[in-house]
């Protein structure tokens, strides 16, 4: 059977203009609504979508939403789509962060360290791990069926990575933008990139007009 997975970074969102590391409640910003509802439009003219799934977080649901409204279909939570755990260093800004934790923050500069833990939150190991195991369950429970995964950065090219350049943890090599579209398509013969970081739809003329 073939499963088709939309993948849906969520829109521009407050922390982008800030500086600040990620939390949960971040909210879009007006761009970031304005991509929400081009989303929307775009989605509004598909056929055959089963579901959609978003991470709990603030400004994956608001960008969600408009999209599962426009599908008449119900947003489904589910918190392993949700981002990174920044803990106690979610909310500020990377000055901060090296302020409060100065004998961490080296550590973090080093990207190949996957040890690397935030303050009451996630590693690096345990982060791409979650990427992994959270798409793939949503994959299996719906083989054969279409369906749109609104999430963040990590998890979408973490998984996209995985599939493609056989680690989660080279996610940086699939950045997506805010608001992209990316389709991946699974069958006996495997997966395969039908769509990646497409922002059409944002675009003057595109899907949304």
């Amino acid at each position: 059977m073939t499963t088709q997975l939309w993948l849906v970074r969520h829109g521009d969102a407050l922390h982008h203009h800030t500086g600040q590391l990620p939390w949960p409640d971040a909210p879009l910003s007006e761009e970031g609504q304005r991509q929400a509802r081009a989303l929307a439009a775009r989605f509004r003219r598909m056929e055959g979508i089963d579901g959609v799934f978003s991470s709990p977080h603030r400004r994956a649901w608001e960008t969600a939403l408009p999209i599962a409204e426009a599908l008449w279909l119900p947003l489904v939570a589910d918190e392993a789509l949700g981002e990174m755990d920044f803990g106690e260093a979610g909310g500020l800004t990377m000055e901060e962060f090296r302020d409060l934790w100065p004998d961490l923050y080296p550590v973090w500069e080093d990207r190949t360290r996957l040890d690397f833990r935030w303050p009451g939150g996630e590693s690096r190991a345990e982060f791409a791990e979650r990427a992994v195991r959270a798409m793939e369950a949503l994959a299996a429970a719906h083989d054969g069926r279409r369906i749109v995964v609104v999430s963040h950065t990590g998890i979408l090219c973490g998984y996209l990575a995985h599939l493609f350049l056989g680690s989660a943890r080279r996610w940086r090599e699939f950045l997506l933008r805010p608001a992209s579209v990316t389709c991946v398509q699974v069958d006996a013969d495997g997966p395969r990139l039908l769509l990646r970081d497409d922002v059409s739809h944002l675009e003057s003329g595109g899907p949304d007009g």
